[in-house]
């Protein structure tokens, strides 16, 4: 018993030594409580602030009808899911949201998972195994990056967005079991959209699948909101395409859909989903009826693109980029600021979090070195007000803290 305390002494100054040299290199991460959230508002530490940091796209989170589903289920069900969906986790309410996902997205059919990085551990790890191969975008969120080394699979990774390289890598590499192209719709961080017509057109020439992660494009992206493939005019039924519940619809969890064949492959194949708990009752209820809103009340993602737009029109005029390509021509929602070095992006978050305004800086390990930045997500319960006053401080940051955007 001494040895472990020990050993565990041990441990622990290991952590605080490494914890103290993330301190002197501005990457320490720390969480930050909120007092309260209405709609674009969150108050913390005493002051109130516009929130610019927040998946909630169509600012659904809140939404009366969702918060009375949620609660109506809680009453019935329960508040958890109590089990795993194979076991009595299952309900009518998933069953229900199941079927109006793969409504939605004109599929077959669709499986719910606990969230969305449950979603890609546990379908790329049906999809792929040992004496398969992986063809992975260089900047692909960091649950994809993992399915795909769980999967035992052999991984190649192609630069960010380009057709071009992947088709050279599919050609040059020997056919060996199945071929797997991943990327995403929109880039988490970079806020720039895959281009999914031209992946899949050279996916298929070389005889490959494709997964689209798709978690900050589906309800957003595409005349009707059916995403990334949808805005691409690619058909669903020539890729796997997964997305979540808690970005656009503002609840929690994520989901595939596809042939009933894959969906059944899946549900027995996929340890994140069979030995996890299932999505608790009152989310699933609060996702359905949000599928229900965004039928019925188109407003939502009108407003979302007005923001959107006069977001991207000011950064345009700062001369803000995403990747070198105008931000302005991009229909994501998502803005980067990028500043460089860690210390450079803290100071432009206290700066705004002292005028007003709520955007942690993201720093390495979630972003390359040396491309430290500040993350914007515009919302459609966000002003144009609210829109003028973040580019004014932007301005102002900008020209305090010298160096490329």
């Amino acid at each position: 018993m001494a040895r472990s305390r020990s050993a565990l002494r041990s441990f622990l100054v290991d952590c605080e030594k490494a914890l103290a040299e993330r301190d002197a290199r501005g990457l320490r991460r720390e969480l930050t409580p909120l007092d309260s959230v209405a709609g674009p508002l969150v108050r913390v530490g005493g002051a109130t602030c516009v929130n610019w940091s927040s998946n909630d796209y169509l600012g659904l989170s809140q939404h009366p009808r969702l918060a009375h589903a949620a609660s109506e289920a809680a009453h019935r069900w329960g508040v958890g899911a109590r089990a795993s969906r194979l076991l009595s986790g299952s309900t009518q309410i998933h069953a229900d949201l199941e079927r109006a996902l793969a409504a939605w997205f004109r599929a077959p059919a669709a499986l719910v998972f606990s969230s969305g990085y449950l979603a890609n551990l546990g379908v790329l790890g049906s999809l792929a195994g040992p004496g398969d191969m992986i063809f992975l975008d260089r900047l692909c969120h960091a649950s994809l990056v993992e399915a795909s080394r769980l999967s035992r699979a052999t991984l190649r990774v192609f630069s960010h967005n380009d057709a071009q390289q992947l088709a050279t890598l599919l050609r040059r590499t020997p056919v060996r079991g199945r071929r797997i192209v991943v990327t995403e719709g929109v880039f988490s961080m970079d806020g720039d959209c895959a281009p999914v017509r031209e992946l899949v057109a050279v996916a298929e020439r070389h005889n490959a699948l494709v997964y689209l992660d798709d978690a900050h494009g589906a309800f957003v992206r595409g005349k009707t909101g059916r995403g990334s493939p949808e805005e691409a005019k690619v058909p669903a039924d020539r890729l796997v395409y997964m997305a979540t519940l808690g970005k656009a619809l503002g609840c929690q969890g994520g989901f595939v859909v596809g042939p009933q064949s894959l969906i059944d492959w899946i549900t027995n194949q996929a340890k994140a989903f069979i030995y996890a708990t299932a999505l608790a009752v009152p989310v699933a209820a609060a996702a359905r009826e949000a599928l229900l809103v965004l039928q019925q009340e188109p407003r939502h993602r009108l407003a979302l693109q007005r923001n959107t737009r006069r977001l991207r029109s000011h950064l345009s005029r700062l001369k803000i980029s995403a990747l070198g390509s105008s931000l302005a021509r991009s229909s994501s929602p998502i803005a980067p600021v990028r500043l460089g070095g860690a210390a450079r992006a803290l100071a432009a978050a206290r700066y705004l979090r002292k005028q007003g305004i709520w955007c942690p800086a993201v720093r390495p390990p979630t972003v390359p070195q040396g491309t430290s930045r500040l993350r914007i997500s515009v919302t459609a319960a966000h002003t144009l007000e609210q829109v003028d006053d973040l580019a004014r401080a932007l301005q102002m940051v900008l020209s305090m803290t010298p160096g490329g955007a």
